[in-house]
C-alpha cells in the first residue's frame, strides 16, 4: 500500500520556534487549528499554532537569520511582527495540503535551523 503520492509537494514554511528562532520546513498537513510541520519526510511532524508558521520567502528568511545571529531582539520581534497575515502560510496553502503520514523517520531535525547552521 503506497501511503505518500509521489507528486505530493510540501510548501516550505518559516517558522518562530522557541526564542524566535526561524528555522525553515515543511508544512505537512493542516488539522484542529494546527499546522503541522517537519522536515520534508518528517515521520512524525510537529503541530503549530497559525501564528507560528508563515509563507516562505528567502529575503524575509534571510532578514530574520542575519537578525538572530546577531543576537538583535528588538530587529527580530520587529521582523515577526512585520509578517502580514495574508502572508500565513496554514491559510495560503489549507486547500493544497493532504493529511496523508509519512513513513520516514527524522534524521536532521536541527538542519534547517539558523542557529545551527555555520
Amino acid at each position: 500500500m503506497q501511503l505518500e503520492n509521489a507528486s505530493t509537494v510540501r510548501p516550505e514554511v518559516i517558522v518562530r520556534a522557541w526564542g524566535d528562532e526561524p528555522v525553515r520546513l515543511f508544512l505537512h498537513r493542516i488539522e484542529k487549528n494546527r499546522c503541522f510541520v517537519g522536515i520534508e519526510r518528517a515521520a512524525k511532524p510537529i503541530g503549530l499554532p497559525f501564528g507560528e508558521v508563515f509563507v516562505f520567502d528567502v529575503d524575509r528568511f534571510s532578514a530574520l537569520c542575519t537578525a538572530f545571529k546577531q543576537g538583535d531582539a528588538s530587529k527580530l520581534g520587529e521582523l515577526w511582527a512585520n509578517i502580514q497575515v495574508d502572508d500565513f502560510a496554514c491559510n495560503k496553502y489549507q486547500d493544497m495540503i493532504t493529511c496523508l503520514h509519512d513513513q520516514e523517520h527524522i534524521t536532521d531535525p536541527e538542519g534547517a535551523s539558523c542557529g545551527n547552521s555555520q
